[in-house]
């Protein structure tokens, strides 16, 4: 790990897996300070080639890998942590005594319906020298009216 390898490439070098690495540093107090001791020498192997180096892609490399292998150090966005309890304030939502944003006072729409239209009496009517297919006329009031 001291020439910038990951726990997990160290652990393909010696011929185990990623979990009987994870085992050993369970059972053995020595080893996990001895993986401990592996990550912070990673750390400084990729560090010293960063800052050696003038190509910007070594550089971009070692910055992200630096990212992963010392995340605390590293990383680009801060976490900010909290003291507030996100399942409290859910309870507080929840039973109403959280204070809410005041809403706006619903608004009253009018509704004015369009002046209704003069509804004209239809009928169907046939010609009898048209094909007899069905028409339909609009009866003018006067007929409708039976004049």
């Amino acid at each position: 790990m001291g020439s910038g390898l990951s726990l997990t490439a160290a652990a393909g070098a010696m011929g185990v897996s990623r979990a009987t690495i994870n085992r050993w540093m369970d059972e053995h107090e020595e080893f996990k300070d001895a993986v401990a001791r592996g990550e912070a020498a990673r750390a400084l192997a990729l560090e010293s080639r960063m800052l050696a180096s003038d190509n910007t892609a070594v550089i971009k490399a070692c910055h992200f890998a630096l990212m992963n292998a010392a995340p605390e150090e590293w990383r680009e966005k801060p976490v900010v942590e909290t003291a507030v309890d996100p399942l409290r304030v859910l309870a507080e939502q929840i039973s109403g005594s959280a204070i809410r944003p005041r809403m706006p006072e619903p608004k009253i729409v009018e509704h004015r319906p369009a002046a209704s239209r003069e509804v004209r009496q239809q009928c169907v009517t046939t010609d009898e020298a048209d094909d007899d297919e069905p028409r339909i006329h609009t009866v003018s009031p006067e007929i409708a009216a039976g004049k």
